[in-house]
This record gives structure tokens, C-alpha cells and sequence, in this order.
């Protein structure tokens, strides 16, 4: 059984002042630009916040797809019942409800045990809203994420500052057919991740920043994929074992096919770059 998530939808005023303990703040009015920091639509929601921040979050969060099962009107009575019950905290510090990619979670409680690996710079190619990178960044990873579209960026900042962690950004078009990557010196990254992103030509500069014995993590879409959806376009579809023959020469610690829940393949490579 899947517990519910608790989501506070006001101010963030109102919710350093007293909230009930594990809950996440995202203002109702703030609900639609930080889509990224929401679990999955599998994850029940249980809301807190005033009559006008449950309507507004309730109506959103349903045509999103997702269950609030139960709203908790903010009055002074809950804020005694939860005192009483010592569920009743204070502070700025939100619960994180966003995930990274799986991969990445068990790369870093894993691979990076196992292996005795040390964090260093890393650097995350087309982050979007960042939650891998700022997942990264949390683990003791030196980050850098890049995109091109400064939304997105800002989205990233802005995840980190909400984790209070550091998190470098870098607007860049990687499609540009000229090497992205001029602002960083040869051999600059320690780790390098790229989810759900496929561009061919990327990959001999990918191989000029990553740093001989740093580690590539790649997840991305496979050739299967088309028949569940998107993308359809071949050149958006990795190959079986493309990562490995690209990568021949490196230390390869993993080389899987994994399915998403709409059953579309997807890459799960890690290597050792030699």
C-alpha cells in the first residue's frame, strides 16, 4: 500500500510559522510551475492549507491525474491536535516528495559503496528541471547542469535552493553541430549523467570532458519504444548494446534494458571511462 504524500499548499510564511512534521510546501498558486517537485500520479495526496489553497490545489491536482484523499483545513484547532499529537513542527525545511531517475538512486547506493567511489565534478547534459543533478549535488557531488532552455534552469536553481544544496547551471545548445562543451577543460568531470536525452554527435565531446576513470551514466530511450509512444523518431532511439560499442575500451559495470511503467525500454549503462 502506497503511503500518502502530505502536501502543504500555503505560503511558505504561514508554513515556517507551523506545519504538520513531513510535510512539503508548494503554495497552491505555485502548484503549476513546480510539477517537478510532485511525486508520481501513484502517490495519494493528503493536502493542509486554507479553504481558498485546498480548492485551488485539489482542482489542479485532480486534472493532473492525481488522489487527494484527504484536505486538513488549516485552523487553530489542527494546529493544537497536532501539537498534541507531536506531528506539529516549525522551520523552513520541506519534505522532498520529487524522485530521480531510478538509476541514479542506485548508483549512488550501490555502485558508489561497492566501488569506494568519491564524489567530484559532475555534470548533468540536458538536466531540465534538475532532479537528478540536485540529487547528485545532495550526495556529495560538485554539480553542473546544463540545457538550453533557462526556464528549466531556473526550475533547477531553484530545486536546489529548496535542498539547500549548490548547483551550478550553464544555458547551452547542445544541437548547434559545433562542440557544446567549450566551457569545460578536457577531462573536467568525474561523472558525467545524460537521462532521456540522445544526440549521436554529442558523444566524441562527451568522451573529451569525462575524465579518464570517471563514470558516464546513460538512460535513454530504446529502439521498442515507438510502439508505446514517444519518441518515435529513430534517431531518439538507442540501439541494443550502442552504449557499450561506443564505450568499447571502458570498464563496463552495467548494461541493462529497463521498462517504464507505460512499458516504453529505456537504458540502464554505467561505465568506467578508459
Amino acid at each position: 500500500m502506497v503511503q500518502d504524500a502530505v502536501l502543504d499548499c500555503r505560503s511558505l510564511v504561514e508554513f515556517s510559522q507551523g506545519h504538520c512534521r513531513g510535510a512539503c510546501c508548494i503554495p497552491a498558486v505555485e502548484l503549476a510551475g513546480r510539477m517537478h517537485e510532485l511525486p508520481k500520479t501513484s502517490v495519494p495526496l493528503q493536502l493542509y492549507g486554507t479553504s481558498a489553497d485546498l480548492l485551488t490545489a485539489s482542482e489542479f491536482l485532480a486534472a493532473k491525474g492525481y488522489q487527494v484523499t484527504r484536505q486538513n483545513l488549516w485552523t487553530p484547532v489542527l494546529e493544537t491536535a497536532l501539537k498534541a499529537s507531536q506531528q506539529w513542527e516549525s522551520g523552513v525545511q520541506s519534505q522532498r516528495l520529487w524522485e530521480p531517475a531510478p538509476l541514479l538512486v542506485r548508483f549512488v547506493q550501490e555502485f558508489m559503496p561497492q566501488l569506494k567511489l568519491q564524489p567530484g565534478q559532475g555534470l548533468d547534459i540536458g538536466c531540465g528541471a534538475g532532479r537528478d543533478a540536485v540529487y547528485l549535488a545532495m550526495h556529495g557531488w560538485q554539480m553542473t547542469g546544463i540545457d538550453y532552455l533557462p526556464g528549466a534552469l531556473q526550475r533547477a536553481r531553484q530545486l536546489a535552493t529548496g535542498q539547500q544544496t549548490a548547483l551550478n547551471t550553464l544555458e547551452v545548445d547542445l544541437e548547434t553541430g559545433k562542440d557544446p562543451f567549450t566551457a569545460f577543460a578536457t577531462g573536467q568531470f568525474e561523472l558525467i549523467c545524460v537521462a532521456r536525452y540522445l544526440h549521436r554527435p554529442l558523444f566524441p565531446w562527451i568522451k573529451r570532458i569525462l575524465k579518464p576513470g570517471g563514470v558516464l551514466i546513460y538512460q535513454t530511450f530504446m529502439q521498442g519504444a515507438e510502439q508505446f509512444g514517444s519518441p518515435r523518431n529513430p534517431n531518439f532511439l538507442l540501439k541494443p548494446k550502442e552504449l557499450a560499442q561506443i564505450f568499447a575500451g571502458s570498464e563496463i559495470w552495467l548494461d541493462e534494458v529497463e521498462y517504464l511503467d507505460d512499458g516504453r525500454p529505456v537504458s540502464a549503462f554505467i561505465c568506467r571511462y578508459e
